[in-house]
Formats: C-alpha cells, structure tokens, sequence
C-alpha cells in the first residue's frame, strides 16, 4: 500500500511538471493531515432559514421620494421592519443566541477555510458538544416561545400593521405632493402603498414553518497515511513469519540429505536470508520516509492551541488591570477567573498541560470566600498565568504554522 501511495504522488507530480513545463523534482508534495480534527471534535453550521422575511427594503416612491435619474451617485433606499419590533427582535434573538454558542465553544482554521473556500463550518471539541448543544436547543426553545407568541397574536399585530402603513402612506404621499409637480391621484397612491406594504408581511405560515434554526455538521472524508502504514506493517510482519516457518522447513529436510546437498541448501538459505534483509531494510526505509513526511504534514492543532493562549492572555490582562491598585478582589472579578478556567478545561482538545498548574493556582485564589481572597494572591496568580501564556506564543511563533508548505 506504501508502495502504492508513493506511485500515485509521483504521476500526480508528474502530470502537474508536464503542465507546468517544469522537471519533476522541481515539483513539491504538499502533505495536509486533518484526522486529529477528525478524531476529537466535529465541524458543524449553524443554518437560520426564513429570517430575512422579517425585514425588507422599501422604494423611495413608497416613501414619497423622487431621486434625480441622472445622478451621479445612487442612493439605496432604506429598510424596513415587517412586524413591531416587540415580536420581531425576540423572533431574531433565536437565531442570534444559535450564532453565540457555535462561535463560543468552536475554533475557526484559516487552513480549512481557504481548502474549502467557506468561512461557515467551526470546529467543535466533542469535550464542548454537550454545552453548545444545551444552548443550541435552548435557542430553539427561544424561536418557539417567540414564534407562538406572534401567531397568539397576529390579527392585532396586522391592525397595528395596517394603520401604521396608512399613516406611513400618508405622510408619502404629501412628501411626494410636495417634491414633484406630476399630477397624481393621492387617494390610489394612498391605497397603492399600503397594500404593496400589507402584502409584504409574512404569513402565520411563513412565520410557523419558514423560520428554522438547524445544526449542519460536516464530516471530512480522510484517506489516513497511518492506517495504510499499520497494516502494511502487519502483512511485512506476516511474511516475514511465513518466511521463517519455510526455512525451518527446509532445515529439517536438509538434515535428511548428505553433506554436499545439506551444503547447497545451507548456502541456498543464506542467499534468501540475505535478499530478505535487504528487502525488508528498503521496505523500513520507505515506511520511515513516509513517517518523517506525515509527521512534517501541516496541523491546525497549533493554531487552536495558539487561540487558547490568546483568549487566556487577553482575558488574565483585563483581570489584572482591573486588581492593579485594589485593596480587595471583587466577587465579578473572582468569577471572571473561575469561568476563564472551566472555558479552558472545556475547550482544551489538544493535549497540552503549560497551563493547568497556573490556573490551578489561579482558581484556587479565586475560589475562596470573599474575606479569604488576597489582592496579593490574585496579583500574583495573574503575573502567573500572562508569563505563561506569553512564553507559549512565543513558542508557538517560533515555529513556522505552514513550514510544510514550501511553493
């Protein structure tokens, strides 16, 4: 299988020399390993159907306005909301609270993002599922309580609706009186307005069954390297087993003849012996360059645990300004610090220990009752955690993210 991996690189490498007109060791191989991802979390989107019903843009006619036809500049008329705002903000907060989660407990890859040119799949831990799965059925409860509440009561909205659109046409229409010397029938514009604005408000339907929030999770589909190498591993294993049964084989069967023959098959066996080890040392060979290349394969491990670091970083300065000259830790402070540490245990996928003893530290200073907790203790916890973040991104900076990547 090895074998076949590294005929396959070599015709894709020379297919891209023969369209580039270039020699074939001019060509790189651009090795990109995602079964970490694969194998620790799940990308997911977040898909809000039905929302931009709630909101459309007007034409200036409507709003009385006539523009110049020549202008140089085009302006774009306003838009509109198409139910009070009362019952239109709480039907959006379902979805805006959807949004929230998946940006909360997801990480985004520049990498994958430019592979399948779209910013909309984040990567969730399967450590973080289980919360933002908690806020993503409570955002749909949020969407249903709205919803029922706007049907209970959509036949006063729609006369709130209907008088606010003759008002609104109204005032267009003396606004259109005014700015325009065409002659014009107020009372069919009046109408005309009105009823294009009426027609444009979304039906119990539309608001019962179009308005959705689902999860979308994506699956990378992965031909895995390592894989391929176990069980190419297990076949040279088993080869080399049934080799050695052969030889005892004939061994014992050479015992049988004489000295001359026991010589040829003696010598016979040292040629196969010796044509084995070279095969099998060329099969080591092969297997460790296709190791050296995987291991050398771009992760996006570093840039989620580069993230991590960041959000602690920036998270333990704010605290620390806030503590710099205080004669006591306030209680919101002392809670910031211990959601700062679970948002860390929840969130850390990538194996990496740096910075469990700091804010262990950190959230055993914050954990005490109000009259235990030391500004002291708390200072000094913080002035703990930026070193450590900050001898973290300076590690991570001085490897190169996209080493592998050489054009």
């Amino acid at each position: 299988m090895a074998r076949n991996a590294i005929d396959r690189l070599s015709a894709r490498k020379e297919r891209a020399a023969v369209r580039l007109g270039i020699g074939i060791d001019e060509v790189e191989s651009l090795p990109f390993d995602l079964s970490r991802l694969e194998s620790e979390g799940i990308f997911m989107n977040i898909d809000c159907r039905g929302f931009g019903c709630l909101v459309r843009q007007l034409e200036w006619k409507a709003l009385g306005v006539k523009l110049p036809e020549d202008a140089a500049v085009r302006v774009s008329p306003p838009r509109a909301g198409l139910l009070p705002d009362v019952y239109r903000n709480k039907l959006m907060r379902g979805a805006a609270q959807a949004h929230h989660a998946l940006n909360r407990y997801s990480f985004r890859f520049t990498l994958c993002e430019t592979v399948w040119g779209t910013s909309e799949y984040k990567w969730i831990p399967w450590g973080a599922f289980e919360q933002f799965e908690t806020e993503y059925l409570k955002a749909n409860e949020t969407l249903a309580a709205a919803k029922a509440e706007t049907l209970g009561n959509y036949d006063d909205i729609l006369t709130v609706l209907q008088d606010s659109f003759y008002k609104l046409a109204e005032d267009s229409a003396d606004r259109f009186q005014a700015t325009t010397s065409e002659p014009f029938d107020r009372a069919e514009f009046i109408n005309a307005v009105a009823a294009q604005a009426i027609g444009m408000v979304p039906t119990p339907a539309m608001i019962r069954d179009g308005l959705t929030i689902e999860m979308r999770p994506k699956v990378v589909i992965l031909g895995s390297e390592v894989a391929a190498e176990q069980k190419l591993t297990r076949e040279l294993r088993l080869e080399a087993t049934r080799a050695e049964t052969e030889t005892r084989a004939v061994e014992i069967e050479a015992k049988t003849r004489n000295n001359i023959e026991r010589l040829k098959v003696a010598g016979f066996e040292e040629d196969q012996r010796r044509e084995r080890e070279v095969k099998e040392r060329i099969r080591d060979m092969k297997i460790e360059a296709a190791r050296r290349e995987a291991e050398e394969a771009v992760s996006p491990i570093k840039e989620g645990l580069a993230q991590i670091a960041a959000r602690i970083c920036e998270a333990a300065q704010e605290m620390s300004v806030r503590l710099k000259d205080a004669n006591f830790v306030p209680g919101s402070l002392a809670k910031r610090a211990r959601q700062m540490c679970e948002w860390y245990s929840l969130m850390n996928f990538t194996g990496d220990d740096s910075l469990e003893d700091v804010l262990a530290k950190l959230q055993d200073a914050a954990g005490r009752e109000a009259k235990q907790r030391s500004p002291e203790e708390m200072r000094d916890a913080l002035s703990d955690v930026l070193r450590a973040t900050t001898v973290q991104s300076r590690k991570l900076l001085d490897e190169d993210r996209l080493s592998a990547l050489e054009l």
